[in-house]
């Protein structure tokens, strides 16, 4: 890989050009990065609305018809919808890991397998999350184990 750095003063916001011969996996995960260092997502804290770099997020979680984020820092209230989650950050590590849970898996430090063909993950944040067997396998190639 080649990388070039052009400096213009000129330049309000930074712009990125990828040539290449033919898109492929790793290509891929490079794009879902960069968009990634620029998302945020709003969610609420004590009365607050917060605009979190969706880089901090560790997961999103349905709970009791509410969806809820976690930083390692706090934990946000969000007015989406766990599917609409899932659309928006469909091109980024995060990823579905059940029912009720989507997980980024750049914050993922390890995974082992759990009863009922499971895996149990423990995120950055020092949390375990169940991975359902539904999921086991998207997650493992998306992981590269």
């Amino acid at each position: 890989m080649k990388i070039t750095i052009d400096t213009d003063k000129s330049i309000e916001e930074i712009e990125v050009h990828i040539k290449c011969s033919q898109i492929d996996e790793s290509l891929e995960e490079l794009i879902a990065n960069l968009c990634l260092l620029d998302s945020t997502f709003v969610g609420y804290f004590e009365g607050e609305t917060h605009f979190v770099p969706l880089n901090e997020i560790i997961y999103f979680e349905a709970v009791d018809s509410k969806i809820f984020f976690y930083t390692r820092e706090k934990c946000y209230e969000s007015l989406s919808k766990l599917y609409k989650i899932e659309e928006a950050t469909k091109n980024t590590p995060f990823a579905r890991i059940s029912k009720t849970t989507i997980a980024n898996l750049k914050k993922m430090t390890s995974i082992k397998r759990a009863e009922n063909s499971r895996l149990v993950a423990t995120m950055a944040s020092g949390e375990k999350l169940i991975v359902s067997r539904q999921y086991v396998s998207e997650i493992k190639r998306k992981l590269g184990v």
